[in-house]
């Protein structure tokens, strides 16, 4: 007899028996359409040189009170990891930072193909 699937964290339960669902390489479950990104995008965001980086300045002192001495600078930014349909560009995903992802007029990013 068939039961409906129950789910418990990762686990799906069907008739009493534990099963993990499939999954992507990045350890994501497949989406529900059952396709894989075709293409994946990691972008990197940064303050610009010359912008203060009150953040960067905070985990570098609190390294420094840490007993982390060697530390005499940090700045700290932002890493996007997009999962891409098939026939999406690098012209796509740069579109995406223009409009969204990075503020450019104080931050600089770059897009890495992976």
């Amino acid at each position: 007899m068939t039961t409906a699937a129950n789910c418990l964290g990762n686990r799906v339960v069907e008739n009493g028996q534990a099963r993990y669902p499939p999954r992507n390489e990045m350890g994501h479950g497949l989406r529900p359409e059952g396709g894989v990104a075709k293409m994946k995008a990691r972008v990197h965001v940064m303050l610009k040189n010359g912008v203060l980086d009150p953040q960067g300045e905070a985990v570098r002192h609190a390294l420094g009170a840490m007993g982390f001495d060697k530390v005499e600078g940090v700045r700290q930014g932002k890493v996007i990891d997009l999962e891409l349909t098939e026939g999406a560009t690098e012209a796509d995903v740069t579109e995406m930072c223009e409009k969204l992802l990075a503020n450019t007029v104080i931050e600089r990013y770059e897009i890495e193909l992976v």
